[in-house]
């Protein structure tokens, strides 16, 4: 498959919303992962409940589009009283429609406690295309480290890195 699928969603998906604070993305796996942080201690229980939900909601969604995702795996992890909420996708299948969806349960669930840059980034469609030029000039280059990349958000930033 091409990386430009991958890529295109890499950068909307890193540039669009704020609610991501870490998005990676494999290119030699086709995997694409993103972290959502949570400023709560989040009972084991409530975490599961929700989970399990978004995992069905997620289910659903992709019977009714006729997708079948290889890599969908829903999970939290907590670190210094933060939690993450991390979600690993194939590029294959995933879009944006999935993403709002996610973004918008949790945010119906969590809303109060999403740890989020709320800066705006504007960018042009020339700056772009100019940064998946480049990243698809370093993913050509067969260099396997130049297959993995990591972009975060730092007030109204975002940074990208070959991970």
């Amino acid at each position: 498959m091409s990386n430009d699928k991958g890529l295109d969603i890499f950068i909307s998906v890193s540039l669009k919303y704020p609610e991501l604070n870490a998005v990676k993305y494999q290119a030699d796996e086709e995997k694409i992962y993103f972290e959502l942080a949570l400023i709560q201690n989040i009972d084991k229980n409530v975490k599961e409940i929700f989970l399990n939900k978004l995992k069905n909601c997620l289910i659903m969604y992709h019977k009714i589009t006729s997708t079948q995702p290889s890599l969908l795996d829903l999970s939290f992890h907590e670190n210094g009283g933060v939690n993450f909420l991390r979600v690993q996708r194939d590029i294959k299948t995933i879009c944006e429609e999935e993403i709002e969806l996610l973004l918008l349960m949790v945010s119906e669930e969590f809303n109060n406690y999403m740890l989020q840059d709320n800066s705006r980034i504007v960018i042009q469609d020339s700056l772009k295309k100019r940064l998946k030029k480049n990243l698809l000039k370093k993913i050509n280059t067969g260099n396997a480290g130049a297959n993995n990349f990591l972009a975060y958000r730092q007030e109204g930033k975002v940074m990208v890195f070959n991970s």
